[in-house]
C-alpha cells in the first residue's frame, strides 16, 4: 500500500500489476485509490477499515495511527504539565508588573493595588533555602525529548514534504536542524556544554 500525503490528508493506493499480455511477462504498475484520512487520526472509520486487508490495516496503523496517537499522547501531557506549573506563570506575571511600573510613572496607582500584589506573593509557596530541588516540577529536558519525538514523527508523516533534488541546504528546514545541531552539541552556549560543565555528560577526549 502507498500513500500520499496532501495538505493533512493521507490518500491510500493500492498497486496492481499489469501485464501486457499472457504471453508477455512485461506490464506495468497501476495504482487504485482506496480512501483517505486525516493525518493526524489515531483511529480507522469503519467504511475504510472494510475496504483494507488486515496487512494494509496494520501498515497504516505504523505509520499514521500509533505516531498520531504518540503525539496526541505528548501533546497532553506537556499541556497538564503548564496547567500545574506555577513558573510560567510568576515569569509573566512579573513581566506584567515590570510594564506597569513603567506606566506608572505617569499614571500613578495605588497603594491598594501595590498591597494587592504583596498578598498574592506572600501566598506563594517557597522553597527552603537549603533546598536542593528546583521550585516547580518543570523538567526541560523531558520537555526537550517530547518535542524532538514528535517532530520526527511529524517529518515521518510528512508534514514538511519532500526536500528538494539538489539544494536541500538551503530549505528551511534544513537551516532549522543546523541550529538544533548546534543548540544541542554546539562549540559554546550548547545543552552539550552546559551538561559538561554541570558534570552530567563526560567531554571528548582531543
Amino acid at each position: 500500500m502507498h500513500f500520499k500525503t496532501r495538505g493533512n490528508r493521507i490518500s491510500l493506493y493500492r498497486s496492481h500489476w499489469i501485464p501486457k499480455s499472457d504471453d508477455v511477462p512485461h506490464g506495468y504498475t497501476h495504482q487504485r485509490f482506496i480512501g483517505s484520512i486525516e493525518a493526524d487520526a489515531v483511529d480507522v472509520s469503519p467504511p475504510l477499515r472494510q475496504l483494507l486487508t488486515p496487512d494494509e490495516l496494520s501498515q497504516l496503523e505504523q505509520r499514521v495511527l500509533l505516531p498520531a496517537a504518540a503525539a496526541r499522547e505528548a501533546a497532553a501531557n506537556a499541556a497538564a504539565r503548564r496547567e500545574q506549573d506555577p513558573v510560567w506563570r510568576i515569569r509573566e506575571a512579573a513581566r506584567l508588573v515590570e510594564e506597569a511600573a513603567v506606566r506608572s510613572k505617569t499614571r500613578p496607582v495605588s497603594n491598594y493595588l501595590a498591597d494587592e500584589l504583596r498578598r498574592s506573593a506572600s501566598a506563594l509557596v517557597l522553597t527552603t533555602p537549603h533546598a536542593t530541588q528546583p521550585p516547580s516540577k518543570a523538567d526541560p529536558l523531558n520537555d526537550a525529548l517530547i518535542a524532538i519525538k514528535a517532530a520526527a514523527q511529524a517529518v515521518e508523516r510528512g508534514q514538511y514534504g519532500r526536500a528538494p533534488e539538489t539544494g536541500f541546504k538551503k530549505t528551511s528546514v534544513f537551516r532549522r536542524w543546523t541550529e538544533i545541531l548546534a543548540a544541542v552539541d554546539g562549540e559554546s552556549g550548547s545543552l552539550l556544554r552546559a551538561l559538561q560543565s554541570a558534570g552530567f555528560a563526560s567531554r571528548r577526549s582531543s
